[in-house]
């Protein structure tokens, strides 16, 4: 079955870079700008994982992961950045909230890296839970 991912970042050039890093892989492909646009999207479409750069002006990462859980729980959910510290200061902060973060500038085997393991931890927790429900209901 062919995942959807999906990356957002206001910078186009970083989009660009990412389309092409994935355009081999057996992916539906999903790249924006704005992260409004991209919420509307995720209510309408079922998204393995999201990739969000951090500091965006309409919207940082963190907000928007938060609004992506609310809106699709399974979704797994990794963030871009330039910062050095920010992973121990963001796990703090928000524990939880992304299951992985990626320093930027962005190096092609490590996002790849990163989505394959996205995706290993999607399919891991929506399957267990699709098996959880489907007991619940034999019960």
């Amino acid at each position: 079955m062919k995942h959807s991912i999906m990356f957002v970042d206001d910078s186009v050039n970083v989009l660009e870079s990412l389309k092409w890093v994935f355009e081999d892989e057996p992916y539906h492909l999903f790249v924006l700008e704005n992260p409004k646009d991209a919420l509307e999207l995720i209510e309408i479409t079922d998204f393995a994982v999201v990739v969000v750069e951090h500091s965006m002006l309409k919207m940082d990462g963190i907000e928007f992961l938060k609004q992506v859980r609310k809106k699709s729980p399974y979704t797994v959910g990794i963030i871009m950045s330039d910062y050095t510290v920010f992973r121990d200061a963001l796990d703090c902060l928000y524990p939880g909230c992304a299951f992985q973060y990626i320093k930027k500038p962005l190096d092609a085997f490590e996002i790849k890296q990163a989505v394959e393991a996205a995706l290993v931890h999607y399919e891991t927790n929506s399957e267990s839970d699709r098996n959880v429900n489907f007991n619940q209901l034999r019960s």
